[in-house]
């Protein structure tokens, strides 16, 4: 058994990263030694839990990615899919009355919420994963390892922040910030964790809601940069890997859509080019 040193592996993985707005904003604590924008065009729809999946186990789960296809083709959320006639008028419509009607009306018909059956997919299912090749792993949960990003009140509170009335949106998402922040701080003082894979959804859910509200997106982008350099301050010995699902465009009306590309750094010089490399890129260092 190899010896492990603490904590050798630091993933952050940051859900909604844009890589242009990086680059834009100069944010060299994120950027690294060297960063790269990875490409999504195998994931048939450009959604959460099975791209956050395929990180985990070194690939796309075809039978999880089928059930978001079904979805997507419907809901107009799948950018790599063809949709059909109902999902093209969605998208004509005002983005609050197209997420009542999928929400409310499409979503139950079509197999329900799948951010809720697909949280912990992994685990589930038994799939080899990272964490398996490590002593001591820790992580404050990653969708489709735990992590559910959306519920009925996030979605609730998400509609209500299309409608205008953002208050306890962005009071929430903000709260879920600052406790997964503290979990990262207690799991890095432990110093007895091999690998850490810290997940945030703030940007992601930032972005959606706000970019077209530059100040407020820079706020939490300079926030993630700053907190990046703090860690790696603290660990300057520690591979150090940032990676995100997707990026985020605007779109007509001011919000932030799904790109069709993801962010990855490293303190190492190493680069990967799909989100599922990450798999391999981090048994390299495994200690079992």
């Amino acid at each position: 058994m190899k010896k492990s040193y603490y904590p050798k592996i630091i993933v952050f993985g940051i859900d909604g990263l844009e890589f242009s707005l990086v680059k834009k904003w100069k944010l060299q604590n994120i950027m690294q030694k060297k960063h790269s924008k990875l490409d999504l065009s195998d994931y048939k729809v450009i959604v959460t839990p099975p791209i956050w999946g395929s990180m985990l186990t070194g690939k796309i789960n075809d039978e999880i990615m089928e059930m978001w296809v079904k979805q997507a083709q419907i809901s107009g959320l799948g950018i790599n899919t063809k949709q059909k006639w109902w999902a093209k008028i969605g998208n004509i419509l005002p983005p609050f009355l197209d997420l009542w009607i999928w929400y409310n009306i499409f979503a139950p018909l079509f197999g329900g919420d799948l951010f809720v059956k697909t949280a912990n997919y992994i685990v589930d299912r038994n799939e080899t994963n990272i964490f398996q090749f490590f002593q001591k792993p820790w992580t404050n949960g990653i969708p489709s390892y735990g992590r559910i990003v959306n519920n009925p009140k996030r979605k609730y509170e998400f509609q209500m922040a299309m409608y205008g009335n953002d208050t306890k949106f962005k009071e929430n998402i903000i709260k879920i910030y600052k406790e997964d922040k503290k979990k990262l701080f207690s799991a890095l003082n432990k110093n007895t964790y091999d690998i850490i894979f810290w997940y945030t959804v703030i940007l992601d859910k930032i972005g959606h809601i706000y970019y077209k509200d530059t100040l407020t997106l820079m706020k939490y982008y300079f926030e993630i940069n700053q907190l990046v350099g703090q860690i790696k301050t603290k660990f300057p010995k520690s591979h150090f890997y940032i990676i995100s699902d997707h990026g985020m465009i605007k779109v007509k009306g001011g919000w932030g859509l799904h790109s069709k590309y993801a962010f990855f750094s490293s303190n190492t010089g190493e680069i990967i080019k799909k989100p599922y490399d990450l798999y391999n890129l981090i048994l390299k260092h495994k200690t079992i």
